[in-house]
């Protein structure tokens, strides 16, 4: 009997890992922001996706930084994937911080950031 019981506990160990792996992995959700210069022009951009589904609601807030002043703030929502691209006008030799704070179905998300210097 403790050898059936045991037998029929692995057989279940097993399966419930085959589903596990036929569900497949959840994913994160995740933020890719990117600061870039052109002479005096920076580029903002950040990619959200949701990880999870493309029905995934996505509310972004993207805020360029100059020390503590916020030169410029942008706001984009969408569904799954949502892409964000802008410009501002910076100086030479200053650092700059881009943020992003985004939700993933109003649920908020830890907050990525770039720091780049402009040449």
């Amino acid at each position: 009997m403790r050898k059936q019981i045991l037998a029929l506990s692995l057989i279940l160990v097993m399966l419930m890992g085959i589903a596990a792996q036929a569900i497949g992995p959840m994913q994160a959700p995740a933020a890719a922001p990117k600061l870039s210069f052109s002479g005096t022009t920076a580029t903002c951009s950040v990619i959200i996706r949701s990880g999870a589904s493309s029905t995934d609601k996505i509310s972004v807030t993207a805020k360029l930084w100059n020390g503590r002043t916020c030169l410029k703030t942008w706001t984009a929502s969408g569904t799954g994937r949502v892409s964000l691209s802008k410009t501002a006008t910076v100086s030479k030799g200053k650092t700059y911080k881009l943020t992003v704070d985004y939700t993933v179905n109003g649920v908020k998300q830890p907050q990525k950031s770039v720091t780049r210097t402009c040449h």
